[in-house]
């Protein structure tokens, strides 16, 4: 009997000794929790302000630079006196020095100015946008990926694209005052028509009174020899490969953009919600060349094959007194 008594006291004992420590044990692992968020918001917030500030600080640099080297009327801004082409870049110099070969050939390309937002600051990449800039103006601004880099440890690089992206429409609509702007993605060969299309489209649709369309696309894969060079069609969605918009329309993009989604999905998803529209060119003006990156991983022939043979216009079309035909 005694023998029971000892084994019930002395469990009683052991299991008061667990309560005691496993509730110290949770106050420590609560405090802990509440430590580490606490750690995350401050960081987030820090980071904000500290990518912010950044930004600011290459805006500032790179007006003045601008000024000196006298790209455009800094004071006025570009307004309607062109179009910036923007280029977020990052690794990839042998997709990179491809596009820029066809930039070269493209009709009204002195016209303008092509803007590249240089994350990573790979060295192959910065020694080939200095070989070029002799022969296009090239606006090269070095950007840090927001975070210090951390997101992309335990994510993937996409936050990085979507930061540099929106880096780009930010300097064309808030800073160069642009009316309108052309994103061009480093692994997209462009037509030589190419800019010349974006100024027809910007004059007639994006400026005009289809204030119900959001961006113009210039990739459709179905393009064929005998397709309309005139004709637009309502797409199915938004794609990053080649596109252009409007200065009205940055307030939406910019409130609605995402830094650690996939920012065209959203972009996509959100705009149908709010009944934009978006149009693609029949006659495509830009062909894919990127077959491996964050989002594209092509390693059979045939998906290469349909890539590399769609058509894209090799003379220049001419656009005087056309008006743009929209199919719905």
């Amino acid at each position: 009997m005694t023998f029971y008594k000892e084994i019930c006291t002395g469990t009683y004992y052991l299991l008061k000794f667990n309560y005691r420590y496993l509730r110290s044990y949770c106050r420590i692992c609560i405090r802990l929790i509440i430590f580490i968020i606490l750690f995350i918001i401050i960081s987030f917030i820090f980071a904000n302000i500290y990518y912010s500030i950044y930004c600011q600080k290459r805006f500032r640099q790179d007006l003045l630079e601008d000024q000196q080297r006298r790209l455009w009327n800094v004071n006025q801004g570009v307004r309607d006196e062109f179009l910036p082409i923007l280029m977020p870049t990052c690794d990839r110099p042998h997709y990179l020095e491809q596009v820029l070969n066809s930039l070269q050939k493209i009709d009204g390309i002195n016209q303008t100015l092509l803007v590249v937002s240089q994350d990573c600051a790979q060295h192959t990449i910065s020694s080939l946008l200095q070989n070029y800039s002799i022969s296009i103006r090239i606006l090269i601004l070095p950007h840090k990926p927001p975070y210090f880099s951390l997101p992309r440890f335990v994510y993937t690089n996409e936050y990085a694209t979507s930061a540099n992206v929106k880096f780009l429409l930010e300097f064309a609509f808030e800073h160069m005052l642009a009316d309108g702007a052309i994103l061009l993605e480093s692994d997209l060969v462009p037509s030589v028509d190419f800019y010349c299309f974006y100024q027809w489209t910007h004059r007639y649709i994006l400026s005009r009174n289809y204030s119900n369309v959001l961006s113009i696309h210039s990739f459709n894969i179905d393009s064929k020899k005998t397709s309309d060079p005139y004709t637009l069609s309502s797409s199915n969605g938004f794609d990053s490969w080649g596109w252009s918009t409007e200065r009205t329309r940055w307030p939406w993009l910019k409130t609605h953009w995402t830094k650690f989604k996939n920012w065209d999905i959203t972009l996509n998803h959100e705009g149908k919600q709010d009944q934009w529209i978006f149009l693609r060119a029949t006659l495509s003006r830009t062909r894919m060349i990127g077959f491996q990156g964050i989002n594209v991983k092509i390693r059979k022939k045939v998906d290469k094959d349909i890539h590399e043979n769609v058509y894209i216009s090799d003379k220049q079309i001419d656009y005087r007194g056309k008006i743009p035909k929209i199919r719905k």
